[in-house]
């Protein structure tokens, strides 16, 4: 038997001894974790008692159902995502007896067997309305709409789509042209059009495999759809009037088959390919490639355009002459119409994207060109995260109250008028502090906000409101409870990007105190929680996803008290930056970014602290190094602060996938296109055969000191003619960019 197939028979086992479901759910997989919260949410059902072989009937049925989904889950035309800059609301069940949830997952299995989960046109077409309430007990099909137990990931058929993998706010235009919200498992006809909001994404899944992802702001309409795998040519005909959209295109075997993206300024047709597609507000249009070829036609001049290169269409134009890309991110430099990023200097102009206002010292992705003179050309530039030198955090009790200076946990803060102050703030009041550490270590303070001492735990985050009802909106996925005493800024309507602050109360309810209007850059979230499961991440009833950046406090267990910030990306996915565990005996607890001016004593950012033999020291940190310090105020008159933690931070300028060719190979080096150099040697991973002509992307992180560390060497193809770009070696005159090449 499978080992998931055993595991989940030990979970049933403990159910039935009477262990509560949250303790059994630990550990398991995702799929098998949502699979039995959505049996719990159905246990409402009769508890009927099955004789002992029927358990062990339903219970084979169960395991058989999941080996599928798994089975279905691992397809090899699973969608392939954009970097996660361009890139989850658990349902919470309750407890239930092992006999409920036997019948439930009985029924589930049941109705998986009948063709149920793949919804019919005629139901999927009708969603529930915003802000329908949950069915009571007892009720029937016509007096509610039950949650379904899964989501259907397959197209009913050749002429229908299904909407996966919906974030935030996804929505479907009827026929009449009204627009009506539209969740996972929504059929789409030709004819119909989707389109997404702020923070929001969704997949279209034909019937033939092939998969059409739109990212935020994006709308698509369907033209024309007979997506067949045999007995005739597959027919894909997509617009994309606005937005970014991912393609993975199934191969067909017959030569009629097409699949076409029209935009507004020209049209791309692919076979089996993997491509992107950008179409801005002003009608410029981006063909990216990433595996095969794309013919990108417009006013009657047709480019075809290979793995690893781009075209750009300008409206009323033809397509430019294909040119390979790169992408990554890394520190701002230098802005303004020539930009440098991670040691590279990119030009600008009014077709370039920025988003979230990046100032010099923040970390930023990148999308760019290479023409054919060498020059750089940026298309899209994304804040990320602002700079993160001499920053804190910490809380505290107000000692003393100045006129431009606070005492809080001992330590002396500094406000000016752009600080943030709660109103009615006393001498012995808990808050919170934030703010940026001058370089001779005075804390200047740009938010101090009272620690209210109510039920519950405090929430804050950006979300794209997708429902509006009387007493409950739904905001990215997340349903917010109203009283009268929450503050709502006037005007705000379905699709607006919003600031919503709160407290997650003893019963899962998350009663917000005021909804705001926010720009769409501010996607940051802060939720103070108990952990309910860590395999997927789940604090509060939210679930996140987390990577190899994500700061997570060792120890952490199912039922600790945690605080977890972190930001929403492009796609709706909450990602978390840090996960920590909340101390009730050590509430005065801070952290902060800075650079060490001196270990004996230690000094970071121009902050004395002590540190002891309990205090844990990652990495090797010298004088001049970035690091990330946590620990505890000690409440004493001299306001020390007692380092936990000192991590050494990377300074890395970025890291960057870039598609070009090779000029030159032999056993030690290659030569770019651009007369760039590469070394070749340990530590860098070769996917293919390096000729000269042959396309190839590279990954790699740029050093402080211009240094670019290859990671991967990726062979794409093999061109036949070498493409031409007129820029001088090195040494033959350059311009300021002089660290740019290797």
């Amino acid at each position: 038997m499978d080992p998931l197939d055993d595991l989940l028979q030990e979970r049933l086992a403990r159910l039935e001894a009477g262990e509560p479901l949250e303790v059994c759910l630990a550990g398991l997989p995702e799929e098998e974790v949502k699979l039995m919260r959505k049996a719990a949410l159905l246990h409402s059902i009769a508890d009927t008692a099955p004789a002992s072989e029927g358990i062990a009937a339903q219970r084979r049925e169960l395991l058989q159902l999941v080996k599928e989904k798994r089975m279905s889950s691992q397809s090899p035309t699973a969608n392939k995502a954009r970097p996660r800059w361009l890139l989850p609301a658990a349902l919470a069940g309750g407890a239930f007896t092992l006999v409920s949830c036997i019948v439930v997952l009985s029924l589930l299995a049941g109705l998986a067997g009948l063709g149920w989960f793949n919804r019919s046109s005629e139901v999927a077409q009708n969603p529930t309305p915003v802000g329908r309430e949950t069915p009571a007990p007892g009720s029937t099909p016509d007096e509610a709409t039950p949650a379904p137990a899964a989501v259907a990931r397959e197209a009913p058929d050749a002429q229908s789509a299904v909407l996966i993998d919906a974030h935030g706010l996804v929505e479907v235009q009827a026929s009449d042209g009204t627009w009506a919200r539209a969740e996972a498992g929504h059929i789409l006809k030709a004819g119909q059009r989707v389109r997404t909001g702020a923070l929001s994404s969704v997949t279209l899944a034909f019937y033939d495999d092939s998969q059409a992802r739109l990212g935020p702001k994006s709308e698509v309409s369907v033209d024309e759809l007979d997506a067949r795998k045999d007995g005739g040519p597959r027919v894909v005909a997509l617009t994309q009037w606005v937005g970014e959209s991912d393609h993975d295109v199934a191969a067909s075997s017959d030569a009629a088959s097409k699949y076409e993206v029209r935009t507004p300024s020209g049209t791309g047709t692919a076979k089996g390919t993997v491509f992107h597609v950008f179409v801005s507000i002003t009608l410029l249009v981006r063909f990216d490639v990433d595996e095969g070829a794309v013919d990108v036609t417009s006013v009657n001049v047709t480019q075809v355009v290979a793995a690893g290169q781009s075209t750009v269409i300008v409206s009323g134009q033809p397509p430019a002459e294909p040119f390979f890309r790169m992408m990554g991110e890394g520190k701002v430099e230098r802005i303004g119409v020539s930009w440098r990023i991670a040691g590279r200097t990119f030009q600008t102009n009014d077709n370039t994207v920025i988003i979230g206002q990046p100032q010099v010292g923040d970390w930023v992705a990148f999308e760019a060109r290479i023409m054919p003179d060498g020059t750089r050309f940026a298309d899209l530039i994304v804040l990320l995260a602002h700079a993160p030198e001499n920053r804190f955090e910490f809380s505290g009790t107000v000692d003393a109250i100045g006129e431009s200076e606070w005492t809080i946990a001992g330590r002396v803060v500094r406000m000016d008028e752009q600080t943030e102050i709660d109103n009615n703030l006393q001498v012995g009041d808990q808050v919170e502090v934030k703010g940026g550490i001058a370089q001779d270590g005075t804390l200047w303070a740009s938010r101090i906000r009272l620690l209210e001492d109510e039920a519950g735990f405090p929430f804050e985050f950006t979300g794209v409101v997708q429902g509006i009802a009387e007493s409950a909106w739904t905001i990215s996925s997340i349903p917010v409870t109203l009283d009268a005493n929450t503050q709502i800024e006037t005007g705000i309507a379905v699709g607006d990007v919003v600031r919503v602050k709160g407290r997650i109360l003893d019963d899962g309810t998350w009663l917000a105190k005021s909804i705001q209007r926010a720009e769409e850059d501010e996607r940051e979230f802060v939720i103070v929680g108990r952990v309910d499961n860590l395999d997927p991440w789940r604090v509060g009833g939210i679930e996140f996803t987390t990577d190899g950046e994500t700061e997570i406090d060792e120890g952490i267990e199912v039922g600790d008290r945690v605080r977890v910030e972190g930001r929403i990306l492009e796609d709706g996915t909450w990602l978390a930056r840090e996960i920590e565990v909340l101390d009730e005996a050590k509430p005065r607890r801070f952290h902060f970014v800075g650079i060490v001016s001196s270990i004996n004593p230690w000094i970071v950012g121009g902050i004395p602290l002590t540190v002891d033999e309990n205090t844990e020291i990652e990495g090797d940190v010298a004088v001049g190094d970035l690091v990330r310090v946590k620990g505890v105020t000690l409440g004493v008159p001299d306001g020390t602060w007692r380092a936990e933690k000192i991590k050494r931070l990377e300074r890395n300028r970025g890291c960057l996938n870039l598609s070009t060719a090779v000029r030159s190979v032999d056993a030690n080096q290659i030569v770019l296109l651009d007369w760039q150099t590469v070394k070749l040697g340990e530590g860098i991973h070769v996917e293919g055969e390096l000729k000269i002509a042959t396309v190839i992307i590279i990954s790699g992180c740029i050093r402080d000191d211009g240094t670019l560390i290859i990671v991967n060497i990726i062979v794409i193809y093999q061109l036949d003619v070498l493409p031409i770009i007129i820029i001088q070696p090195p040494g033959d005159g350059d311009d300021d960019d002089d660290d740019d090449d290797e």
